[in-house]
């Protein structure tokens, strides 16, 4: 159960991040000509995201995975798309992506550890 939880894990957050997450995450505006631009992305889909991401951690948790183990086995295939779209999609003013990765790592991170910590507690 826990290879079949290292091994599907990472495979199952890179596809919910690719579902859920769009890739190009540069603001713009709503109608063409406006100054008010808006974010491409929704509610819905990042608090999916991230019940994906709890219920990950829960499963890789109750497998015996340790909650260090499964930080990068959760987070790190979003983690690592989401840098591959910050990088291909050069902010045409001010670059603060490299700020909101290490911000949206470290999120996504939490939750799978979290997931983990409450999976080998419910696992004892």
């Amino acid at each position: 159960m826990r290879t079949l939880a290292t091994v599907l894990a990472p495979l199952l957050s890179g596809v919910a991040y690719l579902l859920l997450i769009p890739w190009d995450l540069r603001n713009r505006p709503e109608h063409p000509g406006e100054l008010i631009e808006t974010t491409p992305v929704r509610t819905w889909p990042v608090v999916v995201f991230a019940l994906v991401l709890l219920v990950l951690g829960l499963w890789l948790g109750r497998s015996g995975v340790p909650p260090w183990q499964a930080m990068p086995l959760g987070a790190g295939v979003p983690s690592a798309l989401l840098l591959v779209s910050y990088l291909t999609h050069r902010a045409p003013d001010a670059n603060p992506w490299p700020i909101a990765w290490v911000c949206f790592t470290g999120l996504m991170a939490g939750a799978v550890v979290l997931g983990a910590l409450a999976g080998r507690l419910s696992a004892r």
